[in-house]
């Protein structure tokens, strides 16, 4: 633990982001709306920001040990602290070079500074916790612990910096394997780049939700895509997946494109839509062909009303709203195939 002033630490500190297209980078996009608040804030002579910041020091930051014997106080008087195997006194030679340090959290309390006047940069004491030799991952780990309780962290972004590709790891967790198959999804068709896989962007399908609960369940021990699909690798659960969800493309193309206006493409169609999934596979009882999907599709388009949102804001609202949608679904499916099963 030390303080540092903010000049200091913007001159020699880094933030990783995923946004910038590194995969391995963690922040979450800077949100400059709220830097004049912080700055304004930080700005007054009184103010205070008991709250640390989180860095992690590279191996440019040296670390010289203080022999307890010259720990003294103004009057040179030797100062005994308690608990000395607690901790140890420390001197941290911080040269002036960039990424000396890399910033875990904190980065809006630190940027807030940047337009403060010279003095308020040099003087401003910034609480500073210090972390060394930790992986990337750990460092991954440490930001997603720090903020996936808080407000301020986007469950989206939270669910994307779990994305791995071992597919290990993802075998042995149906929660891993969803994201990792959304992740993909999101650079192929019908779904290229229309899911909102960070915290920034408009798409109105988000890897939160498309990842959710529906999905795990298909995947999950007991799930009916990991029953008829048993090899449990992600590259056929996305071939499934496409072949699925292309098929609804195509038969409501003009309410896939429109997603302001119609429910399909988005977090609730999509719900809809795996809730249904889950339908044809108990129907079928065996891996899906294109042709049963697409003669399903037909009878759904030929039995359901509408898919505006005018029109279905009504009727499928609240927590329930996606079950009662998933109902009329399967009705109007069943005026073709009446043993179609929910």
């Amino acid at each position: 633990m030390f303080t540092i002033a903010p000049d200091r630490l913007l001159r020699t500190s880094v933030i990783y982001r995923r946004a910038v297209g590194d995969a391995n980078a963690y922040q979450r996009m800077l949100r400059k709306n709220r830097l004049p608040k912080i700055r304004k804030f930080v700005a007054r002579v009184d103010s205070l920001l008991p709250t640390n910041i989180v860095l992690h020091l590279s191996d440019k930051v040296t670390v010289d040990k203080i022999k307890e014997s010259e720990f003294r106080d103004v009057s040179n008087n030797r100062i005994t602290l308690s608990r000395s195997a607690d901790y140890d006194l420390v001197v941290l030679n911080i040269p002036m070079e960039y990424a000396s340090m890399e910033l875990i959290d904190g980065q809006h309390r630190l940027y807030g500074f940047v337009e403060t006047d010279a003095a308020t940069k040099k003087d401003f004491a910034l609480v500073v916790l210090g972390v060394r030799e930790l992986s990337l991952k750990q460092r991954q780990e440490a930001f997603v612990a720090i903020n996936d309780n808080s407000r301020r962290m986007d469950a989206n972004l939270v669910a994307y910096l779990k994305y791995t590709q071992d597919d290990v790891a993802c075998q042995k967790d149906n929660g891993l394997m969803a994201i990792r198959i959304v992740v993909d999804l999101n650079g192929v068709s019908p779904f290229k780049k229309a899911i909102k896989l960070l915290d920034v962007g408009q798409q109105k399908i988000t890897l939160k939700n498309l990842s959710g609960y529906d999905l795990k369940g298909l995947l999950g021990p007991r799930g009916l895509l990991r029953k008829h699909y048993p090899s449990n690798i992600p590259e056929e659960y996305i071939r499934v997946l496409r072949m699925y969800f292309g098929i609804i493309h195509s038969t409501f193309k003009k309410e896939w494109n429109d997603p302001e206006r119609y429910i399909v493409a988005t977090n609730r169609g999509m719900s809809a839509f795996l809730k249904l999934l889950k339908s044809v596979l108990k129907t079928e009882k065996q891996p899906l062909t294109p042709t049963k999907v697409r003669g399903y599709m037909l009878a759904l388009k030929a039995g359901f009303p509408t898919w505006e949102f005018n029109h279905l804001s009504d009727t499928y609202v609240g927590s329930q709203g996606w079950k009662e949608l998933h109902r009329d679904i399967v009705k109007a499916i069943r005026k073709k195939f009446p043993h179609f099963k929910e």
